[in-house]
């Protein structure tokens, strides 16, 4: 057991970040949209929504490591066929096979409180049929898989809510791509964003008011019920798959403003022109050099991406850098693709 003193420490940096967050208020591994059948929306918010949870009360007794506990880092390879789910060490060790399906498996997220992880299939069931993305939901331990969206859309893209009573995605069961979020049980399914365009990858900020999203090119801010939004970066190319900083203060995300894909950097109102983290040398021809999905380590330290190097050939690989873009390190080095590593 740890020390009870540094652990209350602990406990108490951690309150005052959440002080912080709240009192300020404040995306198959294609870089485009997906696209499938339509079905019919969902409708009618939770009063509560989102649920206002102490949002950083996650197991501190089993963080053995400031960036984050064992088995930390959820991701999807097909380094044994098709793709499937891993979990690992935030140092790359340990890398365990959870998922086991002739179908792909891909996009994880683990809960904050480290117990499920909800991932993508195209698994067939007897209630997905025809085989198309699916949103899944398993104990941590690859155990009682269970399904909880139903339609013959794209369903992709999974992130918890900080308190763990939501799962946010998107989805074009609408006919086009639309933020949604839906209960962990596979209730209340909500489509928060009602835009005539592209809404896609969503992620929450620290103190689950907000998401940031990927709309048409552009990243995007809006409230977690899909009002208010505010354009955080636009550019020639197109920008997603933003990820905030665990202090809210930054947002981590993709863009092709360079004319490839690079991890970049900003101030979380978008008031900051964005610092390219991961620029591509000038000898190194664009089509081998990609840089994306970023995710933060829990102590904010460390951004972990998904990243194509001449060294890595064809294939994309994880890596962690510094949170300046320096230091950047492989973690997986296996043959295939490893890819979108989620951190809890």
């Amino acid at each position: 057991m740890k020390n009870t003193k540094t652990f209350g420490l602990r406990l108490i940096g951690l309150v005052a970040m959440l002080a912080w967050t709240m009192a300020a208020g404040w995306a198959a591994n294609s870089y485009f949209a997906e696209s499938v059948n339509a079905s019919p929306h969902y409708a009618g918010l939770d009063p509560a929504f989102p649920d206002s949870d102490n949002s950083f009360a996650v197991n501190l007794e089993e963080d053995d490591s400031p960036d984050g506990p064992p088995q930390s880092i959820a991701f999807h390879s097909n380094r044994e066929g098709n793709n499937e789910i891993y979990v690992m060490n935030p140092d790359g060790s340990e890398q365990t096979r959870l998922t086991e399906n002739t179908a792909d498996d891909q996009r994880p997220d683990i809960s904050p409180n480290g117990n499920q992880i909800v991932f993508s299939s195209r698994r067939m069931t007897d209630t997905n049929p025809t085989g198309d993305f699916e949103l899944f939901i398993m104990n941590a331990d690859g155990s009682d898989v269970t399904q909880l969206t139903f339609n013959t859309a794209v369903d992709s893209w999974a992130r918890w809510s900080p308190n763990g009573k939501w799962i946010a995605f998107h989805s074009d069961a609408g006919g086009n791509f639309e933020i949604y979020v839906i209960r962990p049980d596979g209730s209340e399914l909500t489509n928060v964003t009602n835009y005539s365009g592209l809404d896609q990858f969503p992620e929450w900020s620290p103190n689950g008011k907000q998401l940031v999203i990927r709309r048409d090119t552009s990243l995007y801010l809006i409230d977690a019920d899909g009002d208010n939004p505010v354009l955080l970066a636009a550019s020639a190319g197109f920008n997603q798959m933003g990820s905030f900083s665990p202090n809210g203060k930054q947002i981590a995300f993709m863009s092709t403003r360079e004319g490839y894909p690079s991890v970049f950097l900003m101030d979380a109102d978008g008031s900051t022109d964005p610092v390219n983290l991961t620029p591509k040398p000038d000898a190194v021809p664009a089509n081998q050099w990609s840089s994306r999905a970023p995710d933060w380590s829990r102590n904010g330290q460390s951004i972990y991406f998904t990243g194509r190097r001449p060294e890595t050939g064809a294939n994309e690989k994880i890596f962690v850098m510094n949170s300046d873009g320096t230091g950047a390190t492989q973690l997986t080095i296996e043959s295939g693709n490893s890819a979108e590593a989620a951190v809890r």
